[in-house]
């Protein structure tokens, strides 16, 4: 702990006589209040979840969406999109062939509207929309009895955990090694948990 300097205001020993920065007298009268700088504590938000029962909630989760994208190719008629790229890129078939219009603005529409909604739509709701909700978790998440919160152990904001989802994207990009991180960090934080300002924690 320190005090102020009255004259250049920065933190300077308490047992010298002098402000150790401009030579100030600091001496003052005992009945004179001093400024005391403490260290801020972090508040006590309940027990991080572990790298390993992550990994099981994501595996969970993971087969979960690949349910949802099933009943959704074929509810919504994705399946075409799906099929052409396969086709086109692999098998070579002609644009013309793929397609009623038979045009590449037809064809890569289909392609990007079935993906689009496949890899990124489903998956965004899922995990956005389970985490912000009251159970802040998603199915395999409460399967293994852990929780989303913001940095106080509240229920984070669907604009939060939306952050923190495409945020990992970046944890895979740098050689998965904002994963890794969960394991490494004290509260157990991946770089995309750190970049959302979340926390995963053990349910009580």
């Amino acid at each position: 702990m320190g005090m102020l300097c009255p004259k250049c205001g920065r933190e300077t020993d308490t047992l010298g006589k002098f402000c150790q920065w401009c030579g100030e007298d600091i001496v003052t009268d005992p009945e004179t209040p001093v400024a005391i700088i403490e260290e801020v504590e972090v508040p006590d938000v309940g027990v991080y979840a572990g790298l390993g029962r992550r990994l099981v909630a994501f595996v969970v989760d993971f087969v979960l969406i690949l349910l949802f994208d099933l009943v959704a190719a074929f509810v919504l008629g994705l399946t075409r999109g799906v099929q052409n790229l396969y086709f086109y890129a692999v098998q070579h078939v002609p644009v013309s062939s793929l397609t009623p219009e038979g045009t590449s603005i037809a064809l890569f529409g289909s392609i990007i509207a079935s993906y689009g909604v496949l890899l990124i739509i489903i998956p965004w709701f899922y995990f956005a929309g389970f985490e912000s909700s009251r159970s802040q978790a998603t199915p395999g998440k409460l399967l293994m009895r852990i929780v989303v919160t913001d940095l106080e152990g509240n229920k984070p904001s669907f604009a939060r955990v939306t952050l923190r989802h495409f945020a990992k994207i970046i944890s895979a990009l740098v050689l998965f090694l904002g994963f890794l991180m969960i394991g490494l960090t004290r509260n157990r934080q991946g770089l995309h948990d750190r970049i959302a300002g979340c926390l995963v924690l053990l349910q009580e």
